[in-house]
């Protein structure tokens, strides 16, 4: 019997834009610190996962917070991650999405694949969380900037191009071999160190 993405969701509580601060746990222990963090896998293992979710579901969603205080989703295309592990996004300047970031740079940015045929068995997601900031100079166009079969999207290209920039903070994987807390489902996580 396959589980429908409501079933699954409707006992999973709502993840919240949190502080994150550089602090591990292996017991699950819930936390504002980061303490509730679930890690069973390596580093390593775990980062390579999200970035092989990342090149096979490259359109994320992306999740600011308005001037209200309500989040607000779209979802959006996402380069691969970068060494530093930064995303980058291309919107158009004056976007609300740009607003809002400048206004409040907390945003998440989640990935995933339900996979309801098969009955979730090839299921993933991955889960960032972290501050984003707006770039419309030449470097970093010239460096982050949408391939050119895309920039047709943009008529006044590159002046009407703005880039996001999402550095994580933290991140939660599930899938990929990446497997989660049996007892709670809580996938496993890890912090980021802080960037320039």
């Amino acid at each position: 019997m396959s589980l429908k993405r409501r079933e699954l969701l409707a006992g999973a509580p709502a993840a919240g834009l949190i502080g994150v601060l550089p602090t591990r746990s292996r017991d699950g222990a819930i936390g504002q610190d980061g303490s509730d963090i679930y890690q069973v896998d390596d580093v390593s293992t775990i980062m390579a996962a999200a970035r092989e979710i990342i090149k096979e579901d490259w359109v994320g969603v992306l999740i600011t917070i308005d001037a209200s205080g309500m989040p607000r989703a779209r979802p959006v295309g996402v380069n691969d991650p970068t060494d530093d592990w930064s995303l980058w996004i291309s919107t158009r300047r004056g976007s609300r999405k740009t607003g809002q970031i400048e206004a409040n740079p907390k945003a998440a940015l989640h990935f995933g694949f339900d996979d309801i045929e098969n009955g979730t068995k090839s299921s993933f997601y991955a889960s960032f969380l972290g501050l984003a900031s707006v770039h419309t100079d030449p470097q970093s166009i010239a460096a982050h900037g949408p391939p050119e079969q895309y920039r047709a999207q943009w008529p006044a290209y590159p002046e009407d191009l703005a880039l996001i920039r999402f550095a994580p903070q933290r991140m939660e994987v599930m899938g990929k071999g990446i497997m989660p807390d049996q007892r709670h489902w809580q996938p496993q996580g890890l912090m980021l160190p802080p960037r320039a």
